[in-house]
């Protein structure tokens, strides 16, 4: 008897959450990020002027994970098969995933209506991210939310994401002290076919990491998505061994951190958790210590990294608050038929005039041949006058004499160019209408790669960014072009992973200008542009409600919450992480490094939040029961018998009748 009591109060061992549905999401977390293989494609970009005519590429951190994420969304959708129709579980659906629902849809309709509908669906060169892509993040965002509502299938998910996590650091951590694994011979096999005989250089600074995430920007996104949820695990779990294993990773997630120069990494890092202290804030402090601990560990990490790069963190974050008005005295060049025009005025200029460009500021250029094949000069102002200019003493390069067109210029002739170049404080440009091919008619401009091009005319532009090229580490610039875009492709985008073509990369005169000379534009810097362009701007309010349903929603639970369970521990972490990246996202992109843990996570917090509501709803229920009202409402009319009414006193004294009867019976 005894023996089967003591059996009984033995508390039951916990049942594993079966692994195979787990695998979709453990391979979002954990797997696919660490995927890094060689891939040599041909980017099929020639089409475009802008580009360069070497169309043959190799990548090494993006095309095979958009192939995993493809793999995985598939199988999630025999998961989901067998969970409704075998296991015959039924589907939950709430309001809040209705916005991603809606940008799914609408992402699909701006793949298929796409002028360039073949990059969309099959991803584009350093992107990769295509319309399969988009959706299967919808996809994963609702088998987590469906899976992740069992604390056993949460605590096994954990246990493989900090393997993952685990990884990454020793990655980022043979990076930061210069003894980068990918540099070893081991490394490199492990990313490259055994057919593959040279030697793999990456051109990254020595001492920043970048995993294996494409690029060192990036690191900050990881680092913002896992602290938050390492740090909630401290005070989740309670073995030993998992603790200190948080700790550590979150003692090297920080020194990568701190060595990725991540500015805005490091920014919305403090933000976020600054909002999970405000919602622990109970638990913090009754545990003071560890907080103190903590904060001390982060500081002495920020300034080992910090003197381990000559200051560079500190100089980077001052600098990181600083943008004065920028002045660019070349302010357009155009490659038309007969000529080339270039407006320049300079700062003396611009004031005599009162910041207005006039036609006096343009200079109208003209190489022609004569009767017996030789090159010669035209050049006029914009009111058709005469500019002077004549040969300098190296008896090849002519010289401007007027003083508003401080330029020189002269004939180009070799196998590889047939044109003139005009050299501008100091910067060359290369011009021709002699090596027109078919269809093509007037001058064009050499750009980066010996790609020619006609120049591009830039007629809307936003006034401050104008000014501010340099902005965010010169991403004012790419703003500057990108938003006059949004309304150009308001309704259905450009299309899914199309930004490259959408933006305008023959502004040749505004690179210059901002310092992204021979250089190809490839993405906004800035998600929610890129979201609006690619998939329009409709798509972009729908992703921004569904962000801000989980944020109030999170909010709502987490500042009232009493951390006493796992979820809920859990659950404040990835609503930090959520912040950290949504912040991150303001002067970053979507990339398939970095986007399948973020919606994983996401759909996990949905999946917690719904399941700590249903719990608090059961509460609540079995708070006001039938039996358990009446008890309540005859323990308050004894305690207020003073202030009751007569008619209270006389359903009391009924109530007293009544259960003398039941005692005499």
């Amino acid at each position: 008897m005894s023996y089967n009591k003591n059996k009984r109060k033995q508390p039951q061992k916990e049942q594993k959450y079966p692994l195979g549905l787990l695998l979709p999401i453990i391979a979002f977390l954990a797997i696919i990020p660490l995927i890094t293989m060689m891939h040599q494609y041909n980017t099929n970009l020639g089409q475009f002027e802008w580009y360069t005519t070497y169309t043959d590429f190799t990548d090494f951190f993006l095309y095979f994970k958009m192939v995993w994420i493809i793999i995985a969304c598939v199988y999630v959708l025999f998961c989901m098969a067998y969970l409704f129709f075998s296991a015959e579980k039924d589907p939950i659906w709430i309001k809040s995933l209705i916005p991603m629902a809606v940008y799914c849809g609408l992402a699909l309709l701006s793949a298929i209506a796409s002028k360039y509908s073949g990059f969309s669906f099959s991803g584009i060169f350093e992107q990769f991210e295509s319309v399969w892509v988009l959706v299967g993040y919808g996809l994963m965002v609702y088998y987590s939310f469906f899976i992740m509502q069992n604390e056993s299938a949460l605590k096994r998910t954990m246990n493989w994401f900090m393997i993952g996590i685990a990884i990454m650091a020793f990655l980022g951590l043979s990076q930061v002290f210069r003894h980068d694994f990918f540099q070893t011979g081991f490394g490199q096999s492990l990313i490259k076919p055994s057919t593959y005989t040279e030697e793999l250089v990456f051109n990254f600074e020595p001492g920043r990491p970048y995993m294996t995430l494409y690029n060192p920007n990036y690191v900050g996104f990881y680092v913002a998505l896992t602290v938050p949820v390492l740090l909630t695990l401290l005070f989740a779990v309670k073995k030993i061994w998992q603790r200190i294993a948080s700790a550590l990773l979150i003692i090297a997630m920080l020194l990568i951190l701190f060595g990725s120069q991540s500015r805005a990494g490091i920014v919305a890092l403090v933000v976020s958790l600054f909002v999970m202290l405000l919602c622990m804030r109970k638990v913090f402090i009754k545990n003071w210590k560890i907080g103190v601990g903590g904060i001390i560990l982060v500081v002495a990490a920020f300034l080992f990294i910090n003197n381990m790069n000559d200051n560079v963190l500190i100089n980077r974050l001052q600098g990181m608050f600083t943008s004065e008005a920028e002045y660019y005295p070349l302010k357009d060049i155009q490659t038309n038929d007969n000529d080339v025009t270039v407006v320049y005025q300079s700062a003396e200029r611009n004031t005599a005039e009162n910041g207005k460009v006039t036609k006096d500021d343009t200079l109208v250029i003209k190489m022609l041949q004569n009767s017996d094949g030789a090159d010669y000069f035209e050049l006029k102002d914009g009111n058709k006058k005469d500019v002077p200019f004549a040969l300098t003493e190296d008896g090849v390069t002519y010289s401007i004499s007027d003083p508003r067109f401080p330029f020189t210029f002269c004939v180009s002739r070799d196998d590889s160019f047939q044109g003139f170049l005009l050299t501008i404080d100091g910067y060359q440009w290369a011009f021709s209408n002699l090596m027109n091919t078919e269809g093509q008619k007037g001058y064009y401009c050499r750009g980066g790669n010996n790609a020619m091009m006609k120049l591009a005319k830039i007629t809307e532009s936003i006034p401050y960014l104008d000014k501010h090229y340099k902005l965010a580490n010169m991403r004012g610039y790419i703003w500057d072009r990108t938003i006059p875009l949004l309304k150009k492709y308001f309704f259905l985008g450009s299309g899914p992973d199309t930004f490259i073509i959408a933006f305008p990369n023959n502004d040749l005169v505004g690179m210059y200008n901002s310092g992204h000379t021979n250089e190809l534009i490839t993405k906004p810097h800035c998600m929610y542009l890129q979201v609006g362009v690619q998939t329009g701007v409709p798509s972009l309010i729908a992703l921004l409600v569904f962000f801000g349903w989980y944020l109030i929603d999170s909010l709502r639970i987490y500042w009232r919450c009493h951390y006493s369970e796992y979820m809920t521990y859990l659950g404040v972490g990835i609503f930090a992480a959520v912040i950290g990246y949504l912040i991150l996202s303001l002067t970053n992109d979507s990339c398939v490094a970095l986007s399948p843990i973020f919606y994983t996570l996401i759909g996990i917090g949905l999946g917690i939040n719904h399941k700590i509501r249903k719990d608090m709803e059961f509460v609540f229920i079995k708070k006001t029961t039938p039996d358990e009202k009446t008890e309540t409402a005859t323990k308050s009319s004894t305690t207020t018998t003073k202030t009751s009414t007569a008619k209270e006193k006389n359903e009391n004294n009924n109530n007293s009748k009544n259960n003398k009867k039941k005692k005499k019976k």
